[in-house]
């Protein structure tokens, strides 16, 4: 689009809130009014910008008013001629941006070329209807008029000839011969030599379609025809591939090139004679070829260099990356035949429904659905051949499972022995224990964390003895130099929007990790983040998308400013090989899956919090037993109340505990979690409930979530006016409502319809199946179209962790036999209170 347009369709596009500077909306600018003074001020800063030039200091008018332009100086002093004289021009200069034509007409230049060897090229001039592109009407046509108007096929064009002769002289400006065409008394064409039309196409053209002209070109030279373009054909150097032979993107295979004009091969006498006609324009087998000194140099050197190896990543790259790909040397790649292994490795790349779906492990407890087994596959397909993989499914698909299923095929399938490192965020260490255990109880697991944590000779031996070793990113970067010093079989990044950052300390930890197999895990859209994608995509292939800024220069910038559809396409088909993203949405999946899903998250605390809640245990199991040594049973029930009450805060927070009003961030595991969750929430097109029993916990939530998110989140609790009830609930089932909305679990935990909401998450235990589930069911009920994940927070190594484990014990008498709340939890004697809420010190993040 020309710029009038692109601007025009800028205002289209101006948000309304731009114009809201007045109270009287009828007083509100027009939005091409508002867009275009802010266009002249930033255009104006920006010329201010360009460092002062001595030649723009003459005592011309013109010489004062370009000195201005660059200069803090906003006036030029001038005599009455002068100024009449500085205006005329700029008035003349300044009408050319509408010279081409408008909306109904423009002038349009076609370039043909000649019939026959030695003829000369034409530049052909024409009006064309800006409403029908295709209606052309030729230059004959306009001077044989004699009236101001000319009518051609029910278009109206007035004043044609003044117009296209003033059209004519301001592109013989920029077209000599355009301008020497005009001696005649009524030009219709310009007569060029080839190079007169190398010019027209490398230079004139561009600046011509910029100025509002129509240009037409033979399809040779519009991207349809006729190019100097490269094909590769690529084969292995074994007959198959060996998974001990540890493949990798630098595996090197054959390659061979050949030079194609028009998808016909080019041999180099064929080439030679092209270079010998030392014309920049050339006709081969019928098709003009417009070949610049740059080109031909570039097919010099390609012709030296036609045969040798390329690296398995470097094919990769050739092959997917389609249109815009680039052999070396810089000749445009056409295509890349593959040969063996690496046609059914392509093959199966590019589609995923050729993909042999593997038997899980038998040493894995657990049963894949369908797509986790697909999921499964596609990683140990990709694992085959040394590359990377990213499965970034919806949160609540089971990432988790699928990659544990993958730890066991190493050892079992392919007898690996080389430990792997899982690296995640320190608020998942705990659950990555509990799943490993779960599912694949035969896998010997170490969490590397904590101040015990061992190093030197110490850490060696212990990683020799486990075949999964956790650690987290902060300690990723600490113990760098020993983590990166071993080699590792598998690395796995969980949540690798961790190292987003390409330039930080946690990216280039990743990067450094020597593997010969990695995976990242992400629940958010990396396709969507242009950086993110690629700093994950330099962890999982190195290389494979360029330097950082080869990667910016030639994808992100031209999709991020432009939405060049081209090299969206290209990075699309670059990436999606290695990329399996699922949504819960998906028709192949939402079958799959049950109707609630109910998943524990389990919290590791911070050290404050570890501090405070063995200082209530200590304090609070000293008075029950002094309470229950005098006899007091009911001193000792109400002790045991405060502590599990006080313990619960801690769990939650420290500063719900201390009710000082200090800050909320970094000092809750809990917290942390709600957080790395709810980044999903907002990633996808879902929205969330979250439940506590305290009021004043839910206070410091929604402040915290509202800093954090930059979102309103609904609180509804026991001090809410039923009015004011109505209408958040109102606001959230709304199409484009809040996201988020908390609810104490007393306030909200019935008589409330919340189906707008698919995920639920209990940020703190009511101990008591019957009164989550009613919670749940604000969500889970009649009206609810899309499955609801139900997500429970539990501090591991705590009293929550050893209620949960009690309350599952006995789950099918839970309902009846537990009561309403934790009073039942009185009836316990010392020891076992004692046991119940002792502290294991291995789930308390020391980092």
């Amino acid at each position: 689009p020309t710029v009038a347009a692109q601007i025009m369709q800028l205002a289209r596009a101006l948000p309304p809130l731009c114009r809201a500077a007045v109270a009287d909306p009828v007083a509100a600018p027009h939005p091409r009014a508002l867009l275009d003074d802010f266009l002249a001020r930033a255009v104006d800063a920006l010329i201010r910008e360009v460092p002062y030039t001595p030649a723009l200091g003459t005592t011309t008018p013109g010489g004062s008013w370009l000195r201005a332009l660059v200069s803090d100086d906003l006036v030029v002093t001038l005599k009455g001629p002068e100024a009449d004289e500085l205006f005329s021009s700029w008035q003349t200069w300044a009408g050319y941006g509408q010279v081409a034509g408008d909306d109904v007409f423009r002038v349009t230049l076609r370039l043909d070329p000649p019939e026959h060897d030695g003829d000369s090229w034409r530049l052909s001039y024409l009006l064309q209807a800006t409403a029908d592109p295709s209606l052309l009407v030729p230059a004959p046509l306009i001077w044989r008029e004699k009236g101001a108007t000319f009518n051609y096929l029910d278009r109206r064009f007035e004043q044609p000839q003044e117009r296209l002769l003033m059209a004519l002289g301001y592109a013989g400006r920029l077209f000599p011969p355009i301008d020497a065409s005009l001696h005649q008394s009524a030009p219709d064409h310009a007569v060029l030599t080839t190079e007169d039309a190398f010019t027209f196409l490398k230079e004139a053209a561009p600046l011509l379609g910029q100025s509002g002209f129509g240009v037409l070109l033979p399809s040779s030279f519009t991207g349809r025809g006729a190019r100097l373009q490269a094909r590769g054909h690529v084969r292995a150097r074994s007959s198959q591939p060996n998974e001990r032979s540890r493949l990798g993107l630098d595996t090197l295979v054959s390659f061979n090139w050949e030079l194609t004009l028009g998808g016909e091969s080019l041999d180099r006498a064929e080439f030679e004679r092209l270079v010998a006609l030392k014309s920049p324009l050339v006709q081969v087998r019928g098709q003009w070829v417009l070949l610049d000194p740059e080109q031909l140099q570039q097919a010099w050197a390609f012709f030296e260099k036609r045969d040798g190896e390329l690296e398995l990543g470097d094919a990769l790259r050739l092959t997917l990356g389609g249109d815009g790909a680039v052999a070396p040397d810089g000749i445009e790649v056409e295509r890349v035949e593959a040969e063996g292994w690496l046609r059914d490795l392509l093959r199966d790349l590019t589609d995923t429904q050729q993909l042999q779906l593997l038997t899980p492990p038998a040493r894995l407890h657990a049963e894949l659905r369908p797509y986790q087994v697909r999921g499964y596959s596609w990683m140990a397909f990709l694992r085959q051949y040394g590359l990377g993989a990213c499965l970034a499914d919806d949160m609540g698909l089971g990432k988790t499972i699928q990659t544990i299923t993958l730890l066991l095929y190493e050892r079992e399938q392919l007898e690996s022995t080389t430990p792997t490192l899982l690296v995640c965020p320190t608020s998942v260490i705990g659950n990555w224990l509990r799943e490993l255990q779960r599912f694949a109880p035969s896998l010997r697991v170490m969490a590397h964390r904590g101040p015990d944590r061992r190093h030197g000779a110490a850490f060696a031996e212990a990683v020799d003895e486990h075949d999964v070793v956790l650690t987290s990113y902060p300690l990723l970067v600490r113990d760098r130099g020993e983590i990166s010093e071993r080699a590792w079989g598998t690395v796995v990044l969980d949540e690798a929007q961790n190292i987003k950052n390409a330039g930080a300390k946690q990216a280039q930890a990743a990067r450094a990790l020597r593997a010969a197999n990695r995976v990242a895990l992400t629940g958010t859209p990396v396709e969507n983040r242009l950086g993110d994608l690629w700093s994950i995509m330099a962890f999982l292939n190195p290389g494979y998308l360029g330097t950082e800024a080869a990667f910016r220069r030639e994808l992100a910038r031209p999709i991020e400013r432009t939405s060049d559809p081209a090299a969206r396409e290209r990075l699309r088909r670059l990436t999606t090989p290695f990329v399996l993203r699922r949504l819960k949405t998906d028709r192949s999946i939402i079958s799959d899956l049950p109707e609630k899903q109910e998943m524990k998250e389990y919290c590791t605390l911070t050290p404050e919090q570890a501090t405070l809640y063995q200082a209530v245990v200590d304090e609070a199991l000293g008075e029950i037993e002094e309470a229950e040594s005098a006899g007091n049973a009911i001193a000792r029930r109400g002790q045991v109340l405060a502590m599990l009450m006080k313990l619960k805060q801690v769990c939650n927070h420290p500063a719900q505990f201390l009710h000082d009003g200090s800050t909320v961030a970094g000092r809750s595991g809990k917290l942390r979690r709600l957080q790395e969750m709810l980044e999903e929430v907002y990633a996808g097109d879902d929205r969330a409930l979250i439940f506590t029993q305290f009021a004043e916990m839910g206070t410091l939530l929604q402040r915290h979530l509202q800093q954090t998110f930059y979102d309103d989140i609904l609180f509804l609790h026991g001090g809410t006016p039923a009015k004011e009830r109505d209408t958040m609930v109102r606001r959230f089932q709304a199409r484009g409502g809040p996201r988020v909305f908390l609810l104490s679990l007393k306030a909200g935990g019935t008589g409330l319809n919340l189906t707008a909401a698919n995920y639920v998450f209990h940020f703190d235990r009511w101990w008591n199946p019957a009164v989550e589930n009613q919670a749940t069911d604000r969500a889970f009920r009649i009206g609810q179209t899309r499955n609801v994940q139900v997500h429970t927070f539990i501090c591991g190594g705590t009293l929550e962790e050893h209620i949960d484990e009690l309350i599952e014990s006995k789950r099918a008498l839970a309902e009846s036999v537990l009561g309403a709340d934790e009073g039942w939890l009185t009836e316990l004697n010392t020891a076992q209170l004692r046991d119940l809420v002792a502290l294991r010190q291995a789930d308390v993040v020391e980092e």
